[in-house]
């Protein structure tokens, strides 16, 4: 009776264990299927975007090419009233107006389009939301001057929450693609009503275009509520069908232990009528029967973690962490061949972005048989960094304890790539790649608040270039910006690793020194900055000479927090301009009279 009841414990645990890995098997599959669907829907509905913005672009060139060119050739054509005036026709820009609305209609809300433009004085056509005001400016960075050939435009997109269900955004460019369209505008723009309502909003009257310039955008606007629906939909029916085949793989296990189970307990009838040695004979046979389920169940769970290689990097190691299986997906990636991997630990991946303490609560968790997710910064054996996210399975026998560790990867490489360069955009200035204000009043406050607990100094310096605005003016702006830009690189060539330099906008940049120890030390930089900033720069060709006005502020002395100080520098450095130029002094509290 007491082998029997042993048996029935042990039977329990298996029967407990098998149904942890597929419960685990059916979550894995579930959240796979998941987010390839999710990728897969944010992919396609950029891809649509593209394809509503080209098509409408091509139906307003046809309209204004063929129609409107047309009727104009016979004495009516396109007019803002057409409403109102007979023999004519809408111009272009509310052609597609028209049509973006009877498109939105027509395709069951599925997407919505409009021409929007800086220029256009019809406020629903106006830059209306925080998308379009963000955007915008992104398209007229990539415009020109003076274009001979059409531009390259690049759309500008995101996702955003709307009335609480999650869409994309969309930008194209619409320039002016045809020389009709130009003529129009560019007369329109001289009507004199026209500059009058320019000049009330505020906005710069006569505006002209060339041809290829950037003239209006098309708003595009795509909901993913219904394709997040069918999206679930068909997550919901692949994981229907996952877990049919899983659940048919586990009632076969079942079926195998009933008939299990009526074998022992024939051979437990049988016991009472053997001898020793038949009772033996059939304990070995019985033992070479449970080997036999175990094998079954390790190759059964072998076929579990086949159905995610597809998408996952899988590894499996032992108790002391070294590598004794991997799937093709982690050999592609990690750049080492199975064979260098097989027997290594995981520092052969590491990339040194992470602590010990890091790695020693990641080991602790495992330890105590419990699920470990992180994200984990890799190297590959070409040197190459990629991010992945990792879920740590520990793998159990009967008893409880751990005998392995399954290891499932997903590489989330360019969602960091695309994180971090958001990061940058936001903290630092797109012209000089400085930091900016942003991040220029961060790294102050939190160096002030570590001067204070040493009794360290800092300064502030305020510097205004000397003679830009003449080379602006007489050069252009595309000179003046790259003579900006090597100002910025001779700024950060001068000072120390932990100095920073920002750009504050214009022709102004300041440098913060934390931890000087004495205010001379600003003295001994500016006049290095100054001699720097005096040498000649080769600018497309020309030699170009500008000097510097530069005022100084020493924490505590002159302020004891970020604001006081950038304010007070900014008074020192005006205070240079008022008395000649190409200098630098100290704040003093006289300068506020």
């Amino acid at each position: 009776m007491l082998d029997v009841l042993t048996k029935n414990i042990q039977r329990s645990r298996t029967f407990g264990v098998l149904i942890g890995v597929f419960a685990l098997a059916c979550l894995c599959a579930y959240l796979v299927v998941k987010e390839a669907v999710n990728h897969t829907l944010e992919h396609q509905s950029i891809a649509i975007a593209e394809i509503v913005a080209s098509q409408a672009t091509t139906a307003r060139s046809v309209y204004a090419r063929e129609i409107a060119e047309k009727l104009r050739n016979d004495g009516f054509g396109p007019n803002v009233n057409s409403s109102t005036m007979p023999g004519h026709v809408p111009i272009p820009a509310q052609f597609l107006k028209l049509v973006g609305r009877a498109s939105s209609e027509s395709s069951d809300k599925l997407y919505e389009y409009k021409p929007v433009s800086k220029w256009n004085l019809e406020p629903t056509q106006g830059l209306t939301d925080d998308f379009l005001r963000w955007a915008w400016p992104q398209l007229e960075k990539q415009d020109q001057s003076n274009p001979a050939t059409p531009i390259a435009w690049k759309p500008v997109s995101r996702f955003e929450m709307q009335d609480g269900r999650m869409v994309l955004r969309y930008l194209s460019a619409d320039p002016a693609s045809q020389v009709s369209c130009v003529a129009c505008h560019n007369a329109y723009e001289k009507l004199p009503e026209i500059a009058q309502r320019r000049a009330t909003n505020g906005a710069q009257p006569g505006k002209q275009w060339m041809q290829h310039q950037l003239l209006g955008a098309l708003s595009i606007t795509i909901p993913l509520d219904k394709a997040e629906i069918r999206a679930g939909s068909q997550i919901t029916q692949t994981t229907i069908f996952v877990f049919g085949i899983l659940i048919a793989s586990f009632l076969s296990m079942l079926w195998f232990n009933w008939r299990l189970a009526r074998q022992e307990r024939s051979l437990q009838d049988a016991e009472s009528q053997l001898a020793r040695s038949e009772l033996e004979t059939q304990a070995a046979n019985a033992l070479l029967l449970a080997k036999q389920g175990v094998e079954l169940a390790l190759a059964e769970l072998s076929t579990y973690i086949q159905a995610i290689d597809q998408h996952a990097l899988v590894s499996v190691a032992d108790l002391n962490g070294l590598i004794i299986q991997t799937n093709d997906r982690f050999v592609a990636v990690s750049g080492y061949s199975r064979e260098e991997l097989l027997g290594q630990d995981h520092r052969i991946l590491n990339s040194g972005c992470h602590t010990d303490d890091f790695f020693k609560q990641m080991w602790d968790s495992i330890r105590r048989g419990d699920i470990w997710r992180g994200l984990v910064c890799n190297r590959s054996k070409t040197g190459q960094l990629y991010w992945v996210d990792s879920t740590i399975v520990p793998m159990k026998n009967a008893s409880g304890e751990v005998q392995r560790y399954i290891s499932i990867r997903i590489d989330v490489t360019d969602r960091k790539k695309a994180e971090q360069e958001m990061l940058r955009m936001a903290t630092h200035d797109g012209l000089t790649g400085l930091a900016n204000r942003t991040l220029l009043l961060d790294r102050i406050q939190k160096a002030l608040e570590s001067d204070r607990r040493t009794h360290n100094l800092a300064a502030v310096l305020f510097i205004d270039l000397d003679q830009f605005k003449v080379v602006n003016d007489t050069l252009g702006h595309d000179v003046g910006d790259l003579l900006l830009i090597e100002v910025a690189r001779r700024l950060v060539a001068c000072v120390r690793a932990e100095d920073t330099v920002a750009r504050q906008g214009g022709d102004e940049f300041i440098v913060f020194l934390p931890r000087i120890h004495v205010a001379q030390d600003a003295c001994i930089l500016a006049e290095k900055l100054q001699k720097n900033l005096a040498l000649p720069f080769l600018i497309a060709g020309q030699e170009l000479r500008i000097g510097s006005s530069i005022g100084i502020a020493v924490f505590p002395e002159h302020g004891d927090d970020v604001n006081t100080l950038l304010k007070n520098s900014d008074i020192a450095m005006y205070n240079v301009k008022k008395t000649g130029r190409n200098n630098y002094c100290f704040f003093d509290a006289g300068m506020n009279q």
